[in-house]
């Protein structure tokens, strides 16, 4: 019986735990939903992708332009037409677009690609346009690098002629494996009218964002929190879309679902591959072979794969120590965890945490440059 079934019995004895009992009934609709809403993977996902900043953005782009863009490894952006048209081009195989008002573009990490209009028009690189409009606009009169500063930027750049007005939020992950939703995109995703269908979302977005930079109370956490929402839903449609990756297609197949599922529920599990089969409702060539086919691996280094993603949280997260770690992560010995984790990710842990507070400890200064 399900939680619940089990819910709507009003039986306490067959109640769930957790849930809100009122003259010794249970009453489910007044409960946190959390105690009997089904287990979905895609969600699960979604809860584990972290962003540590997020920087909305505007460029007036004037016919003719062309404009070659290449962010940094960490950087994932979600471009909005709000204004006239353009094409987007990418490095082969992946096909151009025609990027229209209205339209949104999920640019997933490391591609290069240019927008230009008309098509093959002659590209200037984003860094050289920035090194001119933004970099000396962004610093104040002791020389300090100031995010209220940068939020007020605006490019501008072109001929002089048709206009395409392009919004887009630039998001930094946090880890370098929170996303299996953001990884997991093959190439960009171009949603057809997305933006018309969520205007009132994207404008109310950039509405309060702009409100804070005019208050002068820019705070990341408050746009973190907004880009998070904007980004659930785009990645939600991208899971809909007939070119997602295999990440996306494993959540639609049913049986390789329920095990993504499961796993992300309860990582640290002594899962055994029977118990993957009794999960999945299917026979164990078969789940081989459908795990194959849509995630790309099977569902043993699945299981490995989502322990050592949260064992590289554990690494550049706490204070944890390795050994600790690698207990945690049911490795029988530190030697063994070692071993996994570098063929996992090209990284010893100890190399992944020292990386990572150096990586902390210059940030910090210059955070305390920006106070």
């Amino acid at each position: 019986m399900s939680q619940l079934a089990k819910a709507a019995s009003h039986d306490p004895k067959e109640s769930v735990p957790g849930l809100f009992k009122y003259r010794d009934e249970v009453m489910w609709s007044l409960s946190n939903p959390i105690r009997y809403l089904p287990s979905e993977a895609f969600d699960h996902l979604l809860s584990s992708i972290r962003l540590s900043a997020a920087v909305p953005a505007h460029a007036n782009l004037s016919a003719p332009f062309g404009v070659d863009v290449a962010y940094g490894p960490d950087t994932f952006v979600i471009y909005e037409a709000y204004r006239g048209e353009c094409e987007v081009s990418f490095d082969s195989p992946v096909e151009s677009v025609k990027f229209c008002r209205g339209d949104m573009l999920v640019m997933p990490f490391h591609t290069r690609h240019r927008i230009t209009a008309p098509k093959n028009t002659p590209c200037i690189d984003l860094r050289d346009l920035m090194a001119n409009q933004v970099e000396p606009n962004v610093t104040d009169s002791q020389g300090r690098p100031s995010l209220g500063l940068l939020f007020n930027q605006q490019v501008n750049y072109g001929g002089g002629g048709k206009l395409f007005e392009l919004r887009m939020v630039i998001m930094f992950i946090d880890k370098q494996t929170s996303g299996a939703l953001i990884t997991g995109l093959p190439e960009p995703m171009l949603l057809k009218g997305f933006a018309d269908t969520h205007r009132l979302l994207l404008d109310a977005i950039h509405y309060e964002l702009n409100v804070q930079r005019l208050n002068q109370s820019i705070t990341q956490p408050a746009a973190i929190r907004l880009t998070e929402a904007l980004l659930t839903i785009a990645l939600k449609e991208a899971n809909a879309h007939p070119k997602s990756g295999p990440i996306y297609k494993g959540l639609s197949d049913p049986a390789v679902a329920r095990v993504i599922a499961a796993v992300l529920k309860e990582p640290h599990k002594d899962w055994t591959l029977q118990d993957l089969i009794g999960i999945a409702h299917v026979c164990r060539s078969t789940l081989n072979s459908r795990f194959m086919a849509s995630v790309g691996i099977s569902p043993r280094h699945f299981v490995t794969h989502v322990r050592l993603t949260l064992a590289s949280e554990m690494l550049t997260g706490t204070k944890l120590s390795i050994a600790a770690i690698a207990e945690r992560s049911k490795y029988s010995s530190e030697a063994a965890f070692n071993r996994a984790f570098r063929k996992w990710c090209g990284l010893t842990p100890g190399s992944m945490r020292d990386a990572t507070a150096s990586a902390s400890r210059a940030n910090s200064q210059l955070y305390k440059k920006m106070c």
